[in-house]
């Protein structure tokens, strides 16, 4: 991967989450455009932890506990936006906790794709 391709989805996803948190917000009720956002957010962490566990399983890679923690959060990101789109529960207050941790992840990708060049991957 490329720094150019890092920064070009550093701000595709930046600006999908303004123009999804913009319509949220403005929209008044309730919209199925955030848990959306945090469940393919979520999905795409969750997807990225697959080959390291595939890694920790089959090639006897070390790992820690601590380790764990960025895929449990999005493991139950994934849960809270299911429930969320299935009408059980809206629990927007945490759709929009989950939303605003992954626009200033976002945020920091982009600042750090913009004025950082190294080789990556």
């Amino acid at each position: 991967m490329t720094n150019v391709m890092f920064a070009t989805i550093a701000w595709i996803a930046l600006g999908v989450h303004l123009v999804v948190g913009v319509a949220a917000f403005r929209s008044g009720g309730w919209r199925p455009w955030l848990p959306l956002l945090n469940l393919t957010t979520a999905a795409c962490v969750v997807a990225y932890w697959v080959y390291r566990w595939y890694g920790y399983l089959v090639q006897g890679i070390t790992w820690y506990a601590s380790d764990q923690l960025i895929p449990l959060y999005a493991v139950l990101v994934c849960a809270l936006a299911v429930i969320s789109l299935s009408g059980r529960h809206q629990l927007m207050a945490l759709n929009w906790m989950a939303f605003v941790i992954h626009g200033v992840v976002a945020l920091g990708a982009v600042l750090f794709a913009t004025f950082f060049r190294m080789r990556l991957f």
